[in-house]
């Protein structure tokens, strides 16, 4: 089953999109040390897994590399990048070659320098010396998973198992123990390797990424320290975090947030800059990134599997379409509308409805739209908003929650606290900022000059 996620939610999660000082969620873990494994970096985050079980097989696969294996796997970068380049390049012999044979192609290459003899030579030292690091790794890694059966890993305990299964065919006992690749060697195992084996060895290749990729991983989580997340059934209706953050913020605030069966929609309410947007991202982010496996910004998460995520943060105007902001509201609406018909598991994010439109269609259209999210007890949903006055309108309806972010009031001059607080805010400092920045006095100097 597909998760649900588009372009707008992975810009404004800053998935990948490079904003903040030069930060993405996908930086916070870049410490891959090879490019396949940063491929295979990218290809976990961009398609993040609506399927409990494989969700579950790879959070316990970096977490047991996160416990066990900190190091990750001690591979000769170059000999891996070569190895790869030569199973993909040149051409290879489709029949076993003879020792004649083999002499003669040696004695012609000198002759004639060929790089294809180089790229075999090569390629075929390089992935001896690969194979050989990955059997002892493999090794290391069964005798680790049979000591620490409690935290084993099923997703590590299925590639182990088929790495050995593979190292066990007698093919493979000449090769790790070979001290010296003679020319003839060089065309057997060139043959092996690309034409008999060539699935074995495109295996081993996908696994050594894919290690690389769990380092890296758990490299970020213990750097940024992050957490594991109890993943649950899609029936289950539960989103549970305690000391939510967000990566990106250094000394981040953090924060609880819970959803119960019969509340499914958070209203938040507070004035600009009390952290309502940082939460809803540091919240997306960590769905998100639950959704992929990978540790979470938190100290302890509980949710179950959802369908999709839909965020509203920084929706800009759509010139080439000729919309308004306030229209490319109402369509990203309309959107979210349509893909709640079809993916009944949702958490969905928007952050300051109807900011492009007058404040009376602002809360009306608050209020409506609000009220009708309210009723979809399938679906989470988190709303922010500076129009308090809605909240008063909604104080019956039993399906919302209501929180704010906290300001408090210090010799005169608003001191945030970046805590969500339940209730509603009563807070405005509109004017108080035109106030502290002096632009009624600005504008009246003009006229005097």
């Amino acid at each position: 089953m597909k998760f649900e996620v588009d372009k707008q939610t992975l810009k404004d999660l800053e998935i990948f999109d490079v904003v903040r000082e030069r930060k993405s969620i996908f930086g916070l873990f870049n410490f891959t040390r090879s490019m396949g494994g940063r491929r295979q970096l990218y290809n976990y985050l961009i398609s993040p897994l609506a399927d409990l079980d494989e969700i579950i097989e790879r959070r316990d696969a970096i977490a047991f590399f996160q416990k066990y294996i900190p190091q990750g796997m001690n591979v000769d970068k170059n000999a891996l990048d070569f190895s790869e380049y030569y199973l993909k390049h040149g051409n290879y012999a489709t029949r076993p070659p003879s020792k004649f044979a083999a002499i003669e192609r040696k004695i012609m290459s000198y002759l004639n320098q060929s790089n294809e003899y180089y790229l075999v030579e090569k390629g075929v030292s390089s992935t001896v010396d690969l194979l050989k690091e990955i059997y002892k790794f493999s090794l290391s890694l069964m005798e680790k998973l049979s000591l620490n059966e409690d935290d084993t890993s099923t997703l590590l305990a299925r590639n182990t198992k088929e790495a050995l299964r593979i190292f066990d065919q007698p093919e493979y006992n000449e090769i790790l123990n070979i001290k010296r690749i003679k020319a003839y060697d060089t065309e057997r195992f060139d043959h092996i390797f690309r034409y008999t084996h060539r699935k074995d060895i495109k295996f081993f290749h996908s696994m050594v990424y894919e290690y690389d990729a769990y380092y890296a991983i758990t490299k970020g989580a213990i750097e940024h320290q992050l957490s594991y997340t109890e993943m649950l059934p899609q029936e289950e209706n539960c989103l549970d975090i305690d000391g939510l953050f967000h990566p990106f913020v250094e000394n981040a605030i953090s924060n609880d947030v819970s959803f119960k069966k019969d509340s499914n929609l958070l209203f938040i309410s507070g004035p600009n800059m009390a952290g309502k947007s940082t939460f809803l991202k540091a919240l997306g982010v960590a769905v998100y990134l639950a959704h992929v496996g990978f540790p979470v910004p938190a100290t302890r998460m509980r949710l179950s599997v959802l369908s999709g995520l839909c965020t509203t943060i920084n929706i800009s105007d759509n010139l080439s379409s000729g919309y308004s902001h306030f229209y490319a509201e109402v369509m990203r609406i309309k959107n979210v509308a349509e893909n709640l018909k079809s993916n009944k598991s949702m958490l969905v994010l928007f952050d300051e409805l109807f900011r492009g439109t007058n404040v009376k269609d602002a809360y009306d259209g608050t209020l409506a739209i609000v009220s009708a999210f309210s009723h979809i007890q399938s679906s989470f949903f988190v709303i922010s908003t500076h129009i308090v006055e809605v909240a008063e309108e909604l104080q019956d309806n039993k399906n919302i929650q209501f929180a704010y972010f906290e300001v408090q009031n210090k010799d005169g001059h608003p001191a945030y606290t970046y805590k969500l607080h339940e209730g509603v805010s009563d807070v405005r400092l509109g004017m108080y900022i035109i106030n502290k920045e002096r632009i009624i006095e600005l504008i009246n100097d003009i006229n005097k000059n």
